[in-house]
């Protein structure tokens, strides 16, 4: 056995993938192009409804270098797919639904000829009403955005609900109560490379395409489907990817099988791109949502009961919120103890765009609203409001707002004492609350905290494998059927299996995500990869360490239980050594098979969607935030001075990384809070480039102190729980508290800084 753990929790590793990145050797699928490939251009819709009244493409056909054009007249069942609700198509069918909706495609042999080929192409459009807010959704006789409603009541996507006891009682005789909405807007997921997808035809009638997807086994199955291929007609790998945030899913699937199709018909490769306007038109964003929270409390500050009422702003299809709008649901009333909470959750078809998966999966949404409240509600009872959050979070032994007990791995109240004690909280709460008035800047100093549901919980089985195998040369080759999009999992995965085999991590091959190499293990989402992937990767390690422990054990005359590792030798009781290349050259002249398989399933939970009870996630991470603001009260312009953040997400593999993903969660929740919100006017976007849509830049990202509450999680990877999600959940909270003391008022939406003198 190793004797101490070398890999795990190292702060000196770096990130495996890192250098050929930062030095350009990567190649992403922008970067690759083959003899003979051809160029792929969408048409897309202009308007957010209308019906498709004239679809014409054989006049592009006409333009000198269009090879080849298609429409949804040229998939299976008109290229419908989706998952967990059917509702959207490769390519638009009868109408088309919001602005950027792919129309049809055309391969040239230039970017010119296709763009000229996108022009001769006939269509027309019958206006059709549109429906721009969910509120409007609901009406009795707003248009119908989908063509049936999968729930048969109008513009409704889906409806969840939670019932822990009954809050109505406690509500109406609490002496503190308080009663309020907030709003949340769409947010764009603005990661650098935009997507695309490169397809190339195989001899057998199949087809291979390269794409900067985060889930190949789905879009593989979703390809093979609309193609009427069998599941193995499809291979699709996954090169670098430039950053996803949850963001390519659905967009990815249908411009693969859009150049799949198109690489078939011309018997040559086909490779499409999005341009940014294209891009921030097309893909989904987060949902926007409006949430009206009533909190009850004692005089003395202690939480009553919670209800919770979430509209949220679905777009034009389904994509992921059905999954999102639920964990936004079983979040809603925070990380805190109540004898009771309702919560009921509707979410709807709009023409805005559309939305589905976002880093923070619904939590961002429903933890910034309920942030906001516990933070007014402190207020009201003359309370300071990180020690009232103290007094009421969840610990060890408490339920959740479900109603699920917390066993183990909680460390929300010492991320809060951390970043009290970091930030000086107490002294500075009292300075910023008596500045004088009539100065133009003002600061202010806010708090922020969560909790976050590790995995996929109740929305799905939870599970993931790997294989690996020693090869030839002693080296070894790692597969996983999670990927890695940028979030560092090729590192963690590669650090556990050093660990478990105790070799050196140079020697560990993670091959790129490959669906005729790599082993399904559901979508790369949720948070997934340290602790499913991770776990996936530690069992099938410890099953090949096991054959060779058997022929080190051989080699040197002993029982395995005799084994002594120094490093990457075995010692036997004689203390002679032998190396890791010597093991394994004695496994393969005994005939041993020096590969492995293994799968790891979350423990078992149970969600009754129905009733809105029952067990959402096996654990959770947790988290706080302090930030601190200053506000020019005469432009309204807010800068944050710093942040402090603690993160209780389990043992930490892989620290360097966990910095960054905390350094990366914090920007990403600065600019919801001050300057993204994603906007539409009547279903048009009013922003498709970044000169409008303005992201945090590198002068905006503040000062950051943080650190990881390390609690143990006894069923992950050496106690590792979950990370890249949560750790953008408190950001926004905390920044728009800081901000209400500095102006003096409350504020119940974001973005903070949007034009308005406070």
């Amino acid at each position: 056995a190793v004797n101490k753990l070398i890999y795990v929790g190292n702060p000196d590793l770096r990130n495996v993938d890192g250098i050929e990145k930062v030095t350009g050797e990567a190649r992403y699928v922008g970067d690759m192009s083959v003899p003979g490939m051809l160029v792929a251009k969408a048409l897309r819709s202009p308007l957010p409804h209308a019906r498709i009244t004239a679809l014409d493409v054989s006049p592009a056909l006409s333009v000198p270098g269009v090879v080849s054009a298609i429409t949804h007249m040229d998939f299976v069942d008109h290229g419908n797919f989706g998952w967990p609700t059917k509702d959207a198509y490769i390519l638009a069918y009868r109408k088309v639904r919001h602005v950027g909706e792919p129309v049809a495609v055309v391969a040239a042999e230039t970017e010119l000829a296709a763009e000229a080929g996108l022009a001769a192409i006939i269509v027309a459009y019958d206006a059709l009403p549109v429906v721009s807010s969910a509120a409007q959704a609901l009406d009795p006789g707003a248009p119908l955005v989908p063509e049936v409603s999968p729930t048969g009541e109008g513009n409704l996507c889906v409806r969840h609900i939670v019932r822990n006891s009954d809050p109505g009682p406690l509500l109406n005789n609490a002496p503190a109560v308080l009663d309020a909405t907030y709003t949340m807007p769409h947010q764009e997921h603005a990661y650098l490379e935009t997507e695309g997808a490169l397809a190339i035809p195989e001899p057998d009638g199949g087809v291979t395409v390269y794409a900067n997807n985060q889930s190949p086994h789905i879009n593989r199955d979703t390809t093979a489907q609309v193609l009427g291929l069998p599941p193995e007609g499809v291979r699709v790998i996954q090169p670098p990817v430039g950053g996803a945030f949850g963001g390519k899913d659905d967009v990815v699937y249908q411009t693969s099988a859009q150049v799949a199709k198109l690489a078939l018909l011309t018997g040559r490769p086909v490779r499409l791109l999005l341009t940014r306007a294209e891009s921030m038109a097309a893909s989904y964003k987060r949902q926007a949502a409006q949430i009206h929270l009533t909190l009850g409390a004692e005089a003395n500050g202690t939480l009553r009961a919670a209800r919770a009422e979430l509209l949220i702003d679905n777009g034009a299809y389904a994509a992921a919120t059905p999954l999102a709008s639920w964990r936004a649901t079983v979040h809603a009333a925070g990380a805190y103890r109540y004898q009771a909470v309702h919560v009921d959750t509707r979410a709807v078809y709009t023409n805005n765009g559309y939305s589905g998966a976002f880093r923070g999966f619904g939590n961002v949404q429903a933890a910034a609203a309920v942030e906001l409240a516990i933070d007014e509600l402190a207020e009201r009872l003359g309370r300071d409001p990180l020690a009232f959050r103290l007094q009421n979070c969840l610990r060890p032994g408490d339920h959740t707002m479900t109603g699920a007990e917390l066993d183990e791995s909680v460390g929300l109240a010492a991320c809060l004492e951390w970043v009290r004690d970091r930030s000086n909280w107490t002294d500075k709460r009292a300075e910023y609350a008596t500045q004088p008035t009539g100065v133009e800047r003002r600061r202010g100093i806010g708090v922020a905290c969560y909790f976050h549901g590790t995995g996929l919980g109740g929305e799905g089985v939870d599970y993931a494998t790997a294989t690996l195998k020693v090869e030839a040369d002693h080296s070894i080759t790692l597969t996983s059927g999670l990927t890695d999009f940028g979030q560092g999992s090729r590192t963690v995965f590669t650090l556990l299996a050093a660990e478990v085999l105790g070799v050196a991590m140079e020697r560990i091959r993670v091959l790129r995500p490959d669906t005729q190499t790599a082993l399904e293990s559901g979508p790369t989402v949720a948070s997934r990869a340290s602790l499913v992937g991770g776990n996936a990767v530690r069992l099938t390690a410890a099953k090949l360490m096991q054959t060779l422990e058997l022929a080190a054990a051989d080699l040197l005359g002993c029982t395995r239980e005799h084994l002594v590792r120094d490093g990457e030798r075995f010692i036997g009781p004689d203390e002679e050594p032998v190396t890791f290349d010597d093991v394994v050259d004695h496994a393969q002249a005994l005939g041993l098979q020096l590969s492995a398989q293994g799968r790891w399933q979350i423990p078992h939970i149970e969600w009754d969607f129905e009733h809105g009870m029952g067990i959402p996630y096996a654990t959770y991470v947790f988290g706080a935030q302090v930030a601190e603001v200053e506000v020019d009260l005469h432009s309204g312009r807010t800068r944050v001075q710093k942040i402090w953040a603690a993160h209780d997400a389990g043992t930490i593999l892989f620290p360097k990384g966990a910095l960054g993903q905390m350094y990366g969660g914090i920007a990403q929740g600065l600019g919801y809070a001050l300057m993204e919100g994603f906007a539409f006017e009547n279903g048009i976007p009013q922003a498709l480039d970044f000169d409008r849509y303005r992201i945090p830049r590198a002068t905006d990202v503040p000062e950051i102190e943080g650190t990881y509450i390390q609690t143990v999680y006894p069923h992950g990877p050496y106690g590792a729980k979950n990370l890249a999600e949560p750790v953008m959940v408190g950001t926004a909270p905390a920044i728009a508290n800081a901000y209400s003391q500095a102006i003096g008022r409350r504020v119940r939406s974001f973005p903070l800084n949007s034009g308005r003198t406070p």
